[in-house]
């Protein structure tokens, strides 16, 4: 057999890997797509339980077992806790009845992954360590399970709330893809799981709000028929009683901001001689601001005039802050599950195929096809080599490019001091060979220290240096200049940076454009890179609640000024 046959079978021999067939890839983002629309469910419908089966469900059609389940963690004073089922897919009653509950000393996937934190893949029960001689190893095997993975779902400051499984009826070991689509999944189980407490806290807190309030006493006044005098208010130690009758009774409990809508609720309830009700602002007792929900019922006279008055007030403070923190929470959460979505919908035809190994195997064959054949390759086969690797790099960066992109959310969010000059110094010595051969000079200032994620403001800082080496002039030394400021703005006090060079800038027309997703200004034969480095710097910064802006003028340069809070709020 001579060379080229040998080549020809290596290439027949690994086609299917490199290759992937137009079956897999159509099951492939169908999967991506069966996340998208589990996700959209999570955000709009109400209804727990059937949530908790579509993840189940969603789990077996990713994973391709027969068997799934999702755990709730209850914690346990002096222990981890114990999980309990949530929900499942395949199991018969009596299976749902004997896993119902899961210890930490249990034999099974679940069980070690309460032991250690991390998820747990069993290939095959029957040579399983931690099972031998355990009591559950017989009811795998007899339930015709033979393999399984647990995952743990952790909250996004980090909390074990529970776990999602899937069960196969024969050895297993599933490939890496699956389980990164599983871990997607696992944080849409863990958000829905930790909104279901969120609420269940919120619901808790209102009921301890309803005994309060009906174990003491509300505050009780009356008022005359068009509210223009108070007779009487009992402030039970809330607002300032009263016993004298009182024309200045507005000015002296509703707040400056509320007394129109006060008066305004007044004069529908005369008007239509029904109970007067509204939730408004008060002064209480101590000199700061409550909140009440003030519910008054006319006396109406035998000729159907009003007499006077007669209503309550319930300190509601409590239960506001509760609301709006809630309402911040939710907000919060919805926003982080929108941004999500909009990642998955961008990615899922990219990140949810295992490209990077056909990639890197397209270049290493190229390569032995260079090196093995360099002495009978004609010029033309040599240049289609070199165009061939070429591609595939370009390719490697962007696949690198699109997994740190859609990745970031998944970064720890663990806020830290840190110094900008030392992570500026850090970055010049990585960019040290490419800094050298273009001579540029740096020019910047001490620089204040702020709050935030190590890895992404470096992040950060890298991909706007290295864009200003990368779009220099030709034969110009790129000048790259970084300056700093203090600003406030609605009490909070912000660090102004700005990174201006001099080179090729882009019109000024795509001051925002330039930071959507895959954005190029300039062709890829000349520049190399993604299109993401810009759009990956302004979600860093967004995640540090700051701004972003880009000024360009062609030919003339570019200024990036951002604002970055000097401690996170």
């Amino acid at each position: 057999m001579d060379d080229n046959q040998k080549v020809a079978y290596t290439s027949d021999e690994y086609n299917s890997k490199l290759f992937p067939s137009k079956e897999q890839l159509e099951v492939e983002l169908a999967d991506a797509q069966l996340l998208h629309r589990l996700s959209i469910e999570l955000i709009q419908e109400d209804g727990i339980t059937g949530l908790y089966k579509k993840i189940v469900e969603a789990a077996v059609a990713i994973m391709r077992s027969q068997y799934a389940t999702m755990q709730l963690l209850y914690p346990e004073t002096g222990s981890i806790g114990k999980l309990r089922l949530l929900a499942c897919s395949g199991f018969t009653p009596e299976a749902e009845k004997y896993w119902e509950w899961v210890h930490s000393y249990t034999g099974s996937s679940c069980g070690q992954v309460l032991r250690t934190g991390k998820r747990e893949v069993v290939p095959d029960y029957r040579i399983c360590e931690f099972v031998q001689n355990e009591p559950t190893l017989p009811v795998f095997l007899e339930g015709g399970i033979f393999a399984a993975q647990s995952t743990p779902l952790y909250s996004r400051t980090g909390k074990l709330l529970g776990m999602i499984s899937t069960h196969w009826n024969y050895p297993y070991n599933p490939p890496q893809s699956h389980l990164d689509l599983l871990d997607i999944l696992a944080r849409q189980a863990a958000d829905l799981i930790e909104r279901t407490q969120n609420a269940e806290s919120l619901r808790e807190s209102e009921e301890r709000l309803r005994a309060l309030t009906a174990a003491s006493n509300e505050v009780i006044y009356r008022m005359n028929s068009d509210w223009t005098k108070m007779y009487h208010l009992d402030g039970r130690n809330f607002l300032d009683s009263t016993d004298e009758p009182n024309t200045n009774w507005l000015q002296k409990y509703i707040i400056p901001e509320d007394q129109e809508q006060v008066l305004l609720a007044i004069e529908q309830a005369i008007a239509s001689k029904t109970v007067f009700h509204l939730e408004h602002r008060v002064l209480k007792i101590d000199g700061t601001i409550g909140w009440t929900s003030s519910r008054a019922i006319p006396v109406i006279d035998p000729d159907g005039s009003i007499s006077e008055w007669f209503g309550a007030a319930s300190d509601i403070t409590e239960k506001k802050s509760l609301w709006m923190q809630l309402e911040r929470m939710v907000d919060e959460r919805t926003k982080e599950l929108q941004r999500s979505n909009e990642d998955l919908q961008k990615f899922a035809h990219v990140a949810s195929h295992d490209l990077k190994e056909p990639v890197r195997k397209i270049r290493t064959f190229g390569l032995r096809l260079k090196n093995e054949l360099s002495d009978i390759l004609n010029e033309d086969s040599r240049i289609y080599t070199e165009k061939i690797l070429e591609s595939a790099g370009r390719m490697s960066t962007m696949i690198d490019g699109v997994l740190n992109y859609s990745s970031l959310n998944g970064i720890e969010q663990k806020m830290e001091i840190l110094d900008i000059n030392k992570i500026l110094s850090d970055i010049r010595q990585d960019l040290e060979v490419l800094i050298e051969d273009k001579g540029a000079i740096f020019q910047y200032d001490k620089l204040p220290a702020i709050e935030g994620v190590q890895v992404l403001i470096y992040q950060l800082f890298y991909n706007l240096i290295n864009n200003s080496l990368k779009f220099s002039k030709v034969s110009v030394p790129p000048v790259i200049t970084i300056s700093a400021d203090t600003i406030s703005n609605d009490k909070i006090t912000y660090l102004k940076i700005e990174v201006s060079d001099n080179g090729i800038g882009f019109p000024s027309e795509y001051n925002e454009k330039i930071f959507d997703t895959f954005t190029r200004l300039n062709s890829k034969s000349r520049y190399d890179g993604t299109g993401l480095g810009l759009s990956l710097s302004k979600q860093i910064v967004e995640r540090h609640k700051g701004l972003i802006r880009a000024h360009g003028a062609e030919n003339e340069g570019t200024i990036i000024t951002i604002n970055l809070p000097l401690q996170q709020y």
